[in-house]
């Protein structure tokens, strides 16, 4: 039985884990395997896909080889994209995202100051943190990480005070 997506719905709230750079270094490791599977799952996929596209522009009618491998190359295409859902899930639990899964960069959010900042992981570079951008920025943005400031981000974002009756 092939698994449904779950998508937020429309106006639903999404909360997002708030990471410390110490705590992002930390699971750098676990970011490394997460960016590998996710890439190594879109290139089954986009192989996948061409396999797919190649046997359908075939001329003519398809025998019957052709028709079983179609058959197979979608059961394929069912698994990867499922295989693929499952990785982006777990990402989804850590709050971290992938902004291009051939290059292997993925987003784990944190809060600098009062707004939202992205840490950048990048899969081939050797610390794997490689940097990091404000939400505003462009997605190309690679702020270095000596720019960041020392002092903690805050728990929590601090309530507006209500207005004072006269």
């Amino acid at each position: 039985m092939p698994q449904q997506r779950h998508e937020p719905e429309a106006g639903a709230i999404l909360t997002l884990r708030m990471w410390s750079y110490p705590d992002a270094r930390k699971a750098v490791p676990y970011f490394r395997s997460l960016a590998q599977s996710l890439r190594d799952g879109w290139l089954d996929l986009r192989n996948i896909q061409e396999h797919q596209k190649k046997l359908e522009a075939r001329e003519g009618k398809p025998d019957r080889d052709t028709l079983i491998d179609l058959d197979n190359t979608g059961k394929d295409l069912a698994q990867a994209e499922g295989r693929l859902q499952e990785i982006i899930e777990e990402m989804m639990g850590l709050s971290a995202y992938c902004i291009d899964p051939n290059a292997g960069l993925v987003v784990i959010p944190f809060l600098r100051g009062h707004e939202l900042a992205w840490f950048v992981f990048d899969l081939f570079d050797d610390a794997g943190i490689c940097g990091w951008r404000l939400y505003t920025d462009p997605l190309e943005t690679r702020r270095p990480l000596a720019d960041l400031e020392t002092e903690a981000a805050p728990a929590a974002l601090p309530a507006p005070q209500p207005p004072m009756l006269n």
